[in-house]
C-alpha cells in the first residue's frame, strides 16, 4: 500500500512540475513575443532607404596614397617593398564581394541602396538614408557612426571577414554568413534596441583660430602629423612690444568663440602631441573641480563602449605584476594569503573587470597616460590618473597637438585652446543587439 502512495506521489508531483514548467514555458514565450512586438511595433526598423558604408582596403587605400596610378604600377611598387601583393588584392576582392552581396540583398527586398566609402560619406547621404549599414569592422562601424547625429537613426554593422576579425559592435558572425537571413530577422523585428552614449566635443578658442579646427583624416594621410603652429600671442600683432603674453582663458576682457566639433565619439577621444616622445602639457578640470597641470603621454576619454579597448588596455593590470605584489604583501609586510599564480589571475581579472561599464552609461572614464607627478606624504598632489567623470575640461599647453575622435578623425588643439568633453543623451546612437545563435 505504501509503495501505491509513494507512486501516486511521484505522479502528482511530476504533474505539478510538469504545469510548473508549462506556465514558466507560456511565460517565456508570452515576454519573447512581447519583446518581439515592442520591437516592430513601437520601434519598428525603417529600412526603405539604405547607405552601405564600405571599408576602404589596403589595396584602396595604396592606390590612393599613389594618385590612382595603373594596377600593374601599383603591383610593381608594392612587390618591389616587400609587400604580400597577392594577399593584398585577395583581401581586396573578398571585401567588394561582401559588399556586393550586402548591396543585392537589400535591392533584391525591395528596397533603395547607396554606397559610399569614407573618401564620399558625407551628411547629404546620411539624411537621404532611413538606416546606416556599416560593411568592414569596427574601424569602419566608428567612421559610420561618428557623423551620424540623429539619435533615431540607426547604425547596424555587419563583419565583413568574421574569420580575421571579432567586430564587436558588428551583428553576430551568422549574421556575416547568411546576410539574406539576417536583413529577414531584422525586418521582422527579431532584435532588440540598443543606445550607445557618444562624446560630444565643445571646443573654446580666440575667433581667428577657430576656422582653423578642422578635420584631418588619419587613415588617408600620408605622413600624419601637424605641422608647428605658432602661438598667436606672442605675434607682433598680437604683442607689439614682442614680449611674450601668458593666454589665460578666464580673462573677461578677452573673447572667445565656441565650436562642437561635427563628430562623435563612439569609443573616445584621445589629446596628446602628435609627436610621442614629447610630453603633452594639460590642464585638467574634472567635474567643477580644481584645474590641474598635469605632464604625460596624452589624455583618453572614453565611453562604456570604448571601457573594453583603449581605456582597458591602458588601466589592465597583468597576472604577473598582481602576483609580484601579492609576494611583497606575503614576504615583506607579513600578510597571510594564498600567493598562486591562479590566486593571482583571479584578482587580476576582478580587478580588470571592474574597468568596463554599460555601454549606455551617462558618465565618462578618463585616464591620464603615463602621468608624471610627484608623491607627497601623506596624500599625492593633483587629480587621480584614472577615473569616471561626468565631464571633463581640457586646456592645451602643447606645441603640435591633435585631438583625435576614436582613432579616426584628428583636430589641431595647441596651447589655448580649451575642449569640453561631455555625454548628452540626444547624441547617443542607435543600433540594435541580436542573438548570437541563428534565429532558425
Amino acid at each position: 500500500m505504501s509503495v501505491l502512495n509513494n507512486f501516486t506521489v511521484s505522479v502528482v508531483q511530476g504533474l505539478k512540475r510538469l504545469r510548473q514548467s508549462k506556465e514558466l514555458y507560456e511565460r517565456l514565450q508570452q515576454a519573447t513575443s512581447s519583446r518581439k512586438q515592442h520591437a516592430s511595433n513601437e520601434h519598428r526598423l525603417q529600412m526603405e532607404k539604405c547607405l552601405i558604408v564600405s571599408k576602404v582596403t589596403r589595396y584602396e587605400y595604396e592606390k590612393h596614397s599613389h594618385d590612382n596610378i595603373s594596377d600593374g604600377e601599383l603591383e610593381t611598387i608594392l612587390r618591389k617593398r616587400g609587400s604580400d601583393y597577392d594577399s593584398m588584392l585577395q583581401n581586396h576582392k573578398e571585401q567588394k564581394a561582401f559588399e556586393e552581396n550586402v548591396a543585392k540583398t537589400l535591392k533584391e527586398m525591395g528596397l533603395k541602396v547607396e554606397m559610399a566609402s569614407r573618401l564620399t560619406y558625407n551628411d547629404e547621404l546620411i539624411n537621404w538614408c532611413d538606416v546606416v549599414v556599416p560593411c568592414g569592422g569596427d574601424g569602419t562601424f566608428l567612421l559610420a557612426a561618428s557623423r551620424v547625429r540623429d539619435a533615431n537613426k540607426p547604425v547596424i554593422g555587419f563583419n565583413s571577414a568574421p574569420h580575421k576579425s571579432v567586430g564587436r559592435l558588428c551583428l553576430p558572425t551568422w549574421c556575416s554568413n547568411d546576410v539574406k537571413g539576417a536583413f529577414q530577422a531584422l525586418k521582422e523585428g527579431r532584435f532588440t534596441w540598443m543606445r550607445r552614449s557618444r562624446i560630444r566635443t565643445t571646443i573654446t578658442c580666440e575667433p581667428k583660430l577657430l576656422d582653423t579646427i578642422t578635420p584631418v583624416d588619419l587613415h588617408t594621410l600620408h605622413y600624419c602629423r601637424y605641422p608647428p603652429v605658432s602661438n598667436p600671442h606672442d605675434s607682433h600683432e598680437s604683442n607689439p612690444s614682442n614680449k611674450s603674453t601668458n593666454f589665460n582663458p578666464e580673462d573677461t576682457n578677452l573673447k572667445l568663440s565656441k565650436k562642437v566639433l561635427p563628430f562623435l565619439a563612439l569609443n573616445e577621444v584621445f589629446i596628446g602631441e602628435s609627436v610621442t616622445s614629447r610630453v603633452s602639457l594639460l590642464r585638467l578640470q574634472v567635474d567643477n573641480g580644481k584645474w590641474t597641470h598635469t605632464k604625460s603621454s596624452g589624455l583618453c576619454v572614453t565611453t562604456g563602449t570604448g571601457s573594453t579597448s583603449w581605456h582597458f588596455s591602458i588601466n589592465c593590470l597583468r597576472t604577473h605584476s598582481v602576483l609580484e605584489l601579492m609576494k611583497i604583501l606575503g614576504e615583506d609586510f607579513d600578510v597571510k594569503m594564498d600567493i598562486s599564480l591562479e590566486k593571482a589571475r583571479e584578482v587580476a581579472e576582478r580587478y580588470n573587470q571592474k574597468l568596463m561599464f554599460a555601454p549606455d552609461c551617462d558618465q565618462l572614464a578618463y585616464s591620464v597616460r603615463e602621468y608624471i607627478t610627484f608623491e607627497e606624504w601623506p596624500a599625492p598632489r593633483g587629480l587621480r590618473a584614472r577615473d569616471r567623470a561626468a565631464a571633463v575640461s581640457v586646456r592645451s599647453h602643447c606645441t603640435d597637438a591633435g585631438l583625435v575622435v576614436d582613432g579616426s578623425v584628428s583636430f589641431p588643439f595647441n596651447d589655448g585652446t580649451e575642449a569640453l568633453l561631455e555625454i548628452h543623451p540626444e547624441d547617443s546612437l542607435m543600433t540594435v543587439q541580436m542573438d548570437d545563435t541563428l534565429p532558425y
